[in-house]
């Protein structure tokens, strides 16, 4: 008798206690620091995992493209999008990209201000627990604790200048980009003091990069999505609240996660996958709320100058975007898109793995935006040019064969031509 088990789909289903308990006990300047690089995004805190949306938008995943296809139109998370739910608008395309460096278990000791003399065997292997961090900064009393390795133990004001980074590292390791085993990348600590130094860096890309490489993966038979899937589960259910008109909220600044509630209420979603799946295989372009009535799009990135796409500088891997194929989530008139397979241009990334920093980011400094002149009058309506209709019916009759495992192509000396 075969007594294999099948693996069960599983996301992170609940934020540990420390988490909470750390970010209520963090003081002024800490929270001041955190909100300067993260904004508001420390809502998720107190969302509901919804396992049943993740599980059931998986199958609607187009790898190639990174979009959802659905019966009759695309969506995809875009960067305006994330950065309006975290409350960071404003010129993206001005925006320092943040790159994560390997980081040695010196260097991760010495930016959190923890003495080399520490002994942690996970440290060696790329990563630590939540409790390692929680023990020295997430404590309110961890500054007088001993034995924590803490070099400014017994200075408060030290001691808290650097419990907003390991709480950010913390928050980025378990809810942004989690693992099944609650590991958390020291590499984190690296991207966000360069975020917490440079002013005008951004931390929108690599949120967006890790949510498009999960589904990816989970796509292709992966149980457990690494992604922010709170993020996902909120813009999921925002995009499926449509109104007759156009619902205008104001800007939301940094409360939007706080306030998804207040946008969604009396709207009744599926529940259970089986449910959810039948749902979004019933949903037509009509019954999308194309643009969120809180975004603010007189700026919308759209395309690079040479190429049909941008790259993302994501944690764990490079992934291409392609807003251009869903310009009404930006306000735009949607017209036939190029529809080139992009998932050759995704690359996953690791402490040994070498890729072209400079050409991504000579990519993302030749963004093209749209205006606000070119926003459409009905946001609410979703426009489309009637040739899209058409090609989208004759494109996707026949189901195309999807590229194999696109997420772990590497940047290897052979794989040199497609970026030059």
């Amino acid at each position: 008798m075969n007594t294999n088990k099948i693996e069960p789909f599983t996301v992170l289903n609940e934020i540990p206690l420390k988490l909470h308990m750390w970010w209520n006990d963090l003081g002024k300047g800490s929270r001041e620091t955190m909100v300067k690089v993260l904004g508001g995004l420390v809502g998720l805190l107190n969302v509901k995992p919804r396992l049943d949306i993740i599980e059931a938008l998986i199958p609607f995943w187009d790898p190639t493209r990174n979009v959802f296809r659905f019966s009759d139109f695309e969506l995809t998370p875009t960067l305006e999008e994330v950065a309006g739910y975290a409350g960071l608008n404003g010129n993206l395309r001005s925006r320092y990209l943040l790159a994560l460096r390997p980081v040695s278990p010196h260097r991760f000791l010495d930016l959190l201000s923890i003495s080399r003399d520490i002994q942690d065997e996970n440290l060696s292997e790329g990563y630590c627990m939540l409790q390692f961090l929680y023990h020295r900064y997430g404590n309110p009393r961890g500054f007088e604790e001993p034995n924590t390795g803490v070099t400014h133990v017994g200075n408060k004001d030290k001691w808290e200048a650097r419990r907003g980074l390991a709480f950010m590292v913390a928050f980025l390791g378990i809810v942004v980009c989690p693992q099944k085993d609650g590991n958390i990348e020291i590499g984190l600590v690296g991207m966000i003091d360069v975020a917490i130094k440079k002013a005008n860096s951004t931390v929108v890309p690599p949120i967006l990069s890790e949510i498009y490489r999960a589904l990816t993966i989970c796509r292709e038979g992966g149980k457990f999505s690494q992604g922010c899937n709170l993020l996902l589960q909120l813009w999921m259910q925002e995009h499926l609240c449509h109104r007759v008109g156009y619902m205008n909220y104001g800007l939301t600044g940094l409360s939007c996660i706080e306030e998804f509630g207040r946008r969604v209420a009396g709207i009744e979603f599926p529940k259970g996958t089986k449910a959810w799946i039948t749902h979004l295989r019933s949903l037509t372009a009509d019954k999308i709320e194309w643009t969120f009535g809180w975004l603010p799009i007189t700026e919308a990135l759209y395309t690079s100058a040479k190429v049909c796409y941008i790259l993302l500088m994501g944690i764990r891997s490079i992934q291409p975007y392609a807003p251009f194929r869903v310009l009404r989530q930006l306000g735009r008139f949607q017209t036939v898109p190029n529809d080139e397979d992009l998932s050759k241009y995704a690359m996953e990334l690791g402490p040994k793995v070498a890729f072209p920093e400079g050409k991504i980011r000579h990519i993302w400094n030749e963004c093209r935006f749209l205006e606000p002149k070119t926003m459409v009058r009905d946001l609410a309506k979703g426009e489309v040019d009637p040739k899209y209709i058409a090609w989208f019916d004759k494109r996707f009759q026949i189901p195309e064969r999807p590229t194999k495992r696109p997420h772990v192509q590497q940047f290897t000396d052979g794989a040199q031509v497609q970026w030059d």
